[in-house]
């Protein structure tokens, strides 16, 4: 779990140059699991890190020509 929610924090990082509509919700989830850990369902743990990863590889790719 330590791994996934380094991950989860990782990621969090990387999508704030391209925005910050996630930071606060994500941190605060972070936290919640990081004083859970005994009772973590680490499938919605790696779900959410999934949807994350899909989310920063779309702001990745925006190449706006005429900005």
């Amino acid at each position: 779990m330590e791994k996934l929610l380094r991950e989860y924090s990782k990621l969090r990082d990387e999508l704030m140059p391209y925005t910050m509509n996630h930071f606060d919700a994500m941190s605060y989830d972070i936290d919640g699991y990081w004083e859970a850990d005994y009772d973590v369902d680490i499938d919605k743990l790696k779900n959410q890190i999934s949807a994350f990863k899909i989310l920063l590889k779309g702001y990745k790719k925006i190449n706006y020509t005429y900005c």
